[in-house]
Order: C-alpha cells, then structure tokens, then sequence
C-alpha cells in the first residue's frame, strides 16, 4: 500500500510539474540488432577513409560526448575544417542535420564526412571494393540486409552507421528523474535555474523546447563569423548567418559551443546570450532572431542556468568501443587535445 502511494505521488508530481512528455518518434528506417552492431564497428574502423587514417569516432569521440573538444573540427591530414563539430546524442530525432541543416536523414549526413574531400575522402566504389574483400564485413552486411539486390553498397554502409547512430538516445538524466517525479534529484540550484529557463525574462525554452531541449528551427543569434550558415546551401541572403539549434543534452560535456567553437564555456554561454546575443559584438540586427535579446539576471541566476544545464547530462546508451574492427587497421585513439 506504501509503495503504491509513493508511486502514485511521483506521478503527481510529474504531471504537476508539465515537464514529464513523450519524445518524438525516431526519425527515418527503425534500426535492427543487426545493422547496429555492423554500423558500430564502421563508426570506429579507419577503412571508411579513402586512407586509412580517419574514422567517425576520429571527430565524434564518445569520451566527448560524441565531439572532439576543438574550436573546428580537423579532417584529413589535419586540415582545419570550418565548423565545431556537433554531438551525436539525440541525433536520431533529428529531421534536419548539420549547422546549416542541409541533411534531410542521419544517411544523408552520413555521406558529407564520408565523400567530402578534406574528410573521409572515400570514393565509393573503391570503398565498397575495400568492404567486400573483409570476410567478416561481407557476413555482416548479408547478415544486415538479407534479400535485398546487393547487401554491400554506399547506401548500405550509411544505413548502418545510421541505425547505430540512432541508438544514442540520452534522456535518463538527473533532470528527467525531476520531470518524472523524483524531487530530490535536482539540487536547490539547479531547480532555480529550471525556473530561470522556463521564465519569460530569459525566454530560453522557446527555442531550446522539451523534451529534447532543441528545435527544428534556423536561427541567427549574432556569432561574429563570416560563415554564411544556412545561405551557404539555399542562397537566400535572408537566411545568412542561420544555423540549426542544437540539443542541451549532454551540452556541460561538448564544450566549447556555437557553431565556430568561439566560446569556451557555458557561463561564457549564458553571458552572451544575457547580453543580447551579437548586438553587442557589432553583428548587425537583420541577423540576430527577435527572440534573442537582452535580459537581466544575476552573476548567481547565471551560475544557476549553468547548473540546470549539467542536470541534462546522460550518457547511459553510450556503446563499446571495440577493442579491434575487421579491417585489422588500429581503432583509433579516443583522446584528442584540445
């Protein structure tokens, strides 16, 4: 009878706080066992790149959160590439990928690092060639895509690097425990900094909305970069300086943050945007959002929306490493300094 009491209070709790909602159903092919476990060993294994030297996890680390610690991402041979490489957590809720949201499916965001030439630089049929002569890759991918015309193909390969991809779900965090209930499991300062969230002074919600603490939106909020953003791929001038809003989850684990990696932590984080975004930095008013402007807190309330935002830390999905990929070429080092 007690325990059925408690459980009944926590789910009060949980509808009084509204915070307690359904995720979004994943998007795109429902991934199976099997291409899981075949898109896992070719997340970590070199042979994707044309040379050897790169995989996935080169610039998506697990360590990291699924990034690598850098302002900009370093592709092949070292070269700088231009943006801040994004987490992978929660990615398979995701409609629109990459900063300028040019990828309609996590198959189709797949393929920019694996062609693009300073990346992966893979030429497909080489690739599919280097695959088919790994006995091992040649049974998985039967295995993966049984009755379908030919199981080894690019596509086949993206659509396994998709399906594991889609099984880094983070959403049992310190602050779902709170939504769903248990009152205890966020400290005094990080409840006030979930009101501060919620307010309509910071107004953060609007753009960052539960449950994923993202939005299917382009936004300009002011980063003084010449990146043209989403621009770069419609040509719209309207849209210059438009970037995707990225997920808060796992955020106190991704720094450093925006799309050109310019700010190093989150307090720096939560001072710009107090400050009203780039109005202050020069950044002209036609490219920052109207949702983005100044508002008044306290050196604490700023501390305390720090502390929010490392509530939103799970990392309970995170996969194995394999110790060694079929290819036999070394598994990458996880370990990049910043």
């Amino acid at each position: 009878m007690l325990l059925c009491l408690a459980l009944w209070g926590g789910l009060l709790l949980g509808a009084a706080t509204g915070l307690d909602r359904p995720f979004p159903p994943l998007a795109g092919e429902a991934p199976t066992p099997e291409r899981v476990e075949l898109g896992r060993l070719l997340f970590f294994d070199p042979v994707l790149s044309e040379d050897g030297t790169l995989s996935c996890a080169h610039c998506h680390q697990p360590r990291r959160a699924f990034t690598d610690g850098l302002p900009a991402a370093r592709g092949r041979a070292g070269r700088l590439l231009p943006r801040n490489t994004p987490t992978l957590w929660n990615v398979a809720f995701k409609r629109r990928l990459m900063w300028d949201r040019r990828a309609g499916s996590l198959e189709e965001q797949a393929r920019i690092p694996l062609l693009g030439a300073d990346e992966m630089a893979a030429d497909p049929e080489r690739l599919v060639t280097r695959l088919g002569a790994i006995p091992a890759y040649r049974e998985r991918f039967a295995g993966a895509f049984p009755g379908e015309p030919a199981a080894l193909t690019l596509g086949s390969v993206t659509r396994a690097l998709a399906a594991f991809e889609r099984t880094l779900v983070s959403r049992h965090s310190r602050y779902d425990r709170y939504a769903q209930g248990e009152r205890s499991a966020l400290a005094p300062a990080e409840r006030r900094g979930l009101a501060l969230f919620r307010s309509l002074n910071t107004r953060c919600f609007e753009c960052h909305r539960l449950p994923t603490f993202e939005a299917p939106l382009a936004l300009g909020v002011g980063v003084p970069s010449p990146d043209p953003g989403v621009a770069g791929i419609s040509g719209e001038p309207a849209e210059r300086g438009l970037f995707g809003v990225p997920t808060l989850r796992n955020v106190a684990l991704t720094a450093p943050y925006m799309h050109d990696g310019s700010l190093p932590t989150l307090s720096a984080v939560v001072d710009f945007y107090r400050r009203g975004g780039g109005r202050r930095l020069g950044v002209a008013g036609d490219r920052i959002d109207g949702q983005v402007r100044a508002f008044s807190i306290s050196d604490a309330e700023a501390s305390d929306l720090v502390a929010l935002l490392g509530s939103l830390s799970d990392e309970s999905a995170s996969p194995e490493i394999p110790e060694r990929v079929p290819s036999g070429l070394p598994v990458l080092s996880m370990e990049t300094t910043p």
